[in-house]
């Protein structure tokens, strides 16, 4: 697939602002557990505030990526990206000048909302910028950027691991300056994208209706949702659900069981993303054309429920890392199958869709973290044994409704 220039701009542009994603992704329990010793907190409400300020970034996306999906639609991809960027931004920013629980929920509320902006926009963008034979190549394209990205940001991050800055009477120290070279790469791609990002989507023939956008509330209608769609957003809730829940607890539960450093933390995420970018950049996007999407998602469910399931049996590093991989295997299968079947089906009107699926996908990141910081209160690893058999049920039970008759619909 030939890449056009529009594509190349929002493709860097995502890679860089994952890269600062990345950066910030080992290091975020170890900040909440150093602000909660600071005031006193215990151990156990530790576990839930890791699992509530992980989750509430989510969240925000879960409530607000319907409305920013349609407002996309109607006002265009840039506007949404560069507003998203700078709050974004400005919102990690002042997450890494926190100095109590109660600012970390605050900020990480207001990054979760500005990203979602942020990414709705810019994964419609690459839509608009694919035709319907490249679709699921371009989605597996925009996954593995993504994915690379945040293989990236844990290698620069290792860097700057014990680096403390002081400028004047601000003191940024290890835990918090990933946040702010987050918030440092946004802001530059912010303005680089500013200069370069040309609008794609055409608002003056827009082919919703008036009224019913402007009836749309930032929540799903469920009427509105073919039984077709609602097994995709299903599929995909499942799978963001596993993700979450390794993500938002295997850096505490690593560290309580098998005694893990951040640098340690930092590897196992840079496998992770590694394994998605590589997989998603060529052999994904080839089984896609082969085989095409439907007939890849159970392969996906059940690889990623082999991985979660292998992840309780071994404290041994080297170990981890390639169960690690195997759950990364999975979830470079699954999210670019999913994404590409939303969007074939949805006409022009991408960014309606993709808000939806976005909206459901943020939903099972936040009831993973929150849900498996909870379950890990009374059995290290209850998550993980209760995700696996989901995904090996969901796996089997979906196979016969993937068929070519089923997946002939539209939003």
């Amino acid at each position: 697939m030939l890449l056009k220039r529009n594509l190349v701009v929002i493709l860097s542009g995502l890679f860089l602002v994952m890269v600062g994603f990345g950066i910030t992704l080992p290091v975020l329990p170890f900040y909440i557990k150093d602000l909660s010793q600071a005031q006193g907190i215990s151990s156990q409400n530790l576990w839930l505030h890791v699992g509530l300020i992980t989750g509430i970034y989510p969240f925000m996306q879960f409530l607000l990526s319907p409305y920013l999906g349609t407002l996309s639609d109607r006002v265009g991809r840039r506007p949404l990206i560069l507003y998203g960027l700078a709050g974004y931004a400005i919102s990690m920013f002042l997450f890494s000048l926190s100095d109590s629980i109660a600012l970390l929920y605050v900020f990480r509320l207001s990054a979760g909302i500005f990203s979602a902006a942020f990414f709705i926009a810019a994964s419609a963008y690459v839509a608009d910028n694919t035709t319907v034979d490249s679709r699921g190549r371009g989605m597996s394209l925009l996954v593995s950027v993504v994915g690379l990205g945040v293989v990236a940001g844990p290698l620069i991050g290792n860097l700057f691991s014990k680096a403390d800055i002081t400028i004047g009477q601000l003191t940024i120290d290890r835990f918090s300056l990933p946040f702010s070279l987050s918030a440092a790469l946004a802001l530059l791609v912010c303005g680089i994208l500013f200069f370069s990002l040309k609008e794609s989507h055409n608002t003056s023939h827009h082919v919703i209706n008036r009224k019913k956008v402007e009836k749309r509330q930032a929540f799903i209608n469920l009427k509105t949702i073919k039984k077709p769609f609602v097994l995709l957003l299903f599929l995909s809730f499942i799978s963001q659900l596993s993700l979450a829940m390794f993500e938002g607890t295997f850096a505490l539960h690593s560290e309580r069981l098998f005694q893990f450093t951040v640098k340690q933390m930092g590897f196992v995420f840079i496998v992770c993303g590694a394994v998605m970018g590589l997989l998603q950049l060529g052999p994904v996007g080839w089984l896609i054309k082969r085989k095409g999407e439907k007939a890849l998602l159970p392969y996906g469910l059940l690889i990623l429920g082999i991985g979660m399931s292998l992840l309780m049996i071994t404290s041994k590093i080297g170990f981890i890392l390639f169960f690690v991989a195997i759950v990364a295997a999975g979830m470079a299968v699954l999210t670019p199958c999913l994404a590409s079947l939303v969007t074939l089906e949805s006409g022009e009107n991408h960014g309606t869709s993709l808000g939806i699926y976005s909206s459901v996908n943020s939903l099972g990141q936040m009831l993973g973290v929150v849900t498996g910081s909870v379950l890990m209160i009374w059995f290290d690893h209850l998550p993980y044994y209760i995700i696996s058999i989901i995904l090996f049920i969901t796996a089997f039970a979906a196979i016969p409704h993937l068929n070519q008759k089923l997946f002939n619909f539209k939003i």
